[in-house]
């Protein structure tokens, strides 16, 4: 028995799912300006599993929120279709995001990464502001709504909650995000459906979580140590030369700030490759995780000045902005700048760039004297100092659970989805979006503006089919 029937239903109101909402009964339109929908617009209802609303939006960020960023394209997703990923920003874009936000009273600001954060620094202004755009678009949110099973019958499809209270609607948008960050109300409920409804699953791993590894590990007894670094998942045993060649494709690659845990490493360029990491280790690649501590420090590097900063940025360079692995006559190079003549240790030589800690344990890892005169040194020695900084297996052993991950990799294959719409292939009047999709973007607020651009093409596509005119 139906308790309540609409024309369009929303399944999860996190972030997607909100902005499908929105989208689908036409209160905002491409450019991110709002609108009052008419009398012509379908009736949206939208679930909550949870009686509080948006509690991924609340915490993210450190509770700031980080909305967006100023520079996206496929390219900053893990995917199966980039060229879907690339028309669904378009679609929506950074730009639309900044104007919905700013005309609903919420001003942004940008930090040199290009993280877009509300200028109050507070989440529950985006969560305020979202809300408040429903209330004012008539959509109502039905809280405690947890749906346990959703099935199509001959014209409507029907969602029936843990409590028996059932909703029913011609169409239906599956936005109930992954699996990560359980306390949230996240447990993937989307993809186990989907599942069941014969659609293809990338496989769900935790992903933007911290690394952990092996105890003998070369940083072992560094807890607490932050300084940046370039990570590279590579095929075990690749030339160094390879692996630092303008050609070479690693299994993911990120640069920026590291820190050093009793488990293993966290912090932005951890975080970046953790999904990757979890995808190695789930299939049983043989790999390594290499660390080059040299190459954001250098003197020369165009990006040194940013993580001398006093605060450390809070994501990765962009790959456009992120340096290859430092070659030989690059270090030697920084040595002669730095000073490598004299009496000096060569542990103090590499400190003046390294935290001493750090280069100290970087040289006895790899058999070296960390106190042997720097003028002691022939070419042969000195590339082994080399390796020792910038070409070390970090010996990677597993990534923390989804309780610590940000987001889940993997989901419902876009590939089964249409390009345009995000509706699915296999089941028509059935949506998906946001984090329930196998698109994962990187540490910087591109995961939020996956769940924008992504909601706002399913609602519109949704929206227009049961009714709406002028969705696009």
């Amino acid at each position: 028995m139906e308790d309540v029937s609409v024309d369009l239903l929303v399944v999860g109101a996190g972030a997607a799912g909100m902005m499908a909402a929105l989208a689908a009964r036409g209160a905002i339109d491409r450019s991110g300006a709002t609108r009052r929908p008419g009398p012509e617009a379908p009736r949206v209802l939208a679930l909550n599993a949870t009686r509080r609303l948006g509690l991924k939006i609340l915490v993210s960020g450190g509770g700031r929120c980080n909305v967006t960023n100023a520079r996206v394209t496929a390219g900053d997703f893990d995917c199966d279709a980039p060229h879907t990923v690339r028309g669904i920003l378009r679609g929506f874009p950074t730009e639309s995001v900044q104007t919905f936000f700013e005309g609903c009273g919420v001003p942004l600001y940008e930090e040199p990464t290009g993280k877009l954060f509300p200028r109050s620094d507070d989440a529950r202004d985006i969560l305020n502001a979202l809300t408040a755009a429903l209330t004012e678009a008539d959509v109502p949110i039905v809280v405690e709504a947890d749906v346990v099973d959703l099935r199509q019958g001959q014209e409507r499809w029907a969602a029936t909650c843990a409590d028996g209270r059932v909703f029913a609607a011609t169409r239906v948008i599956v936005a109930t995000g992954g699996r990560s960050l359980p306390k949230t109300g996240s447990r993937g409920f989307g993809t186990e459906f989907a599942r069941r409804a014969g659609h293809s699953i990338a496989p769900e791993l935790p992903a933007l979580t911290p690394v952990w590894l092996d105890p003998g590990t070369p940083l072992a007894g560094l807890a607490g140590i932050t300084h940046p670094a370039l990570l590279t998942l590579a095929p075990r045993g690749l030339p160094a030369e390879q692996i630092a060649g303008a050609r070479f494709r690693p299994l993911a690659r990120s640069a920026g700030s590291l820190l050093i845990t009793h488990r293993g490493i966290s912090g932005p360029a951890a975080l970046d490759v953790s999904g990757a990491c979890a995808l190695v280790l789930h299939e049983a690649a043989d790999v390594e995780l290499v660390g080059d501590f040299w190459a954001l420090s250098r003197p020369a590097a165009e990006c040194a000045a940013l993580f001398r900063a006093a605060k450390a940025p809070g994501a990765c360079l962009a790959s456009d902005r992120s340096p290859r692995p430092t070659q030989f006559d690059e270090f030697l190079d920084d040595l002669r700048e730095l000073g490598k003549d004299g009496r000096a240790a060569v542990a103090t030589v590499l400190a003046r760039a390294l935290p001493r800690a750090l280069a100290d344990a970087l040289l006895l890892s790899s058999g070296l004297d960390p106190l042997r005169e720097a003028r002691q040194l022939g070419a042969a020695a000195w590339r082994e100092v080399h390796a020792a900084v910038t070409r070390r297996d970090l010996c990677l052993v597993g990534v923390a659970g989804y309780d610590k991950a940000e987001v889940t990799r993997g989901g419902v294959v876009l590939a089964e989805l249409h390009r345009n719409s995000l509706e699915s292939r296999l089941h028509p009047g059935l949506y998906f979006c946001g984090e329930a999709i196998h698109c994962t973007g990187r540490l910087g607020g591109f995961n939020f503006q996956w769940a924008w651009s992504s909601g706002f093409t399913a609602g519109a596509a949704a929206g227009a089919v049961v009714g709406r005119p002028g969705a696009c």
